[in-house]
């Protein structure tokens, strides 16, 4: 099996790698960058729950509720 390598910089935070499988569908794709985005959304809400500024975790919750998928 063929696989991507995906690394994501985050300039002073290092990088992220993403190993995808090949062939990758369009379909496949999009659920994959949905999965990604609840996911990364869900640890941003985590990270900020622990913040001690109210106006940060209002923001947060707000976000978290516009990336969450639409059933």
């Amino acid at each position: 099996m063929t696989t991507t390598h995906l690394d994501v910089h985050s300039p002073g935070n290092g990088h992220a790698a993403l190993t995808l499988p090949q062939p990758l569908s369009p379909e496949a794709l999009l659920q994959l960058e949905q999965a990604l985005a609840s996911a990364l959304g869900q640890l941003h809400h985590e990270v900020c729950i622990h913040s001690s500024d109210p106006g940060q975790l209002e923001y947060a919750s707000w976000l978290h509720q516009l990336r969450s998928p639409v059933p």
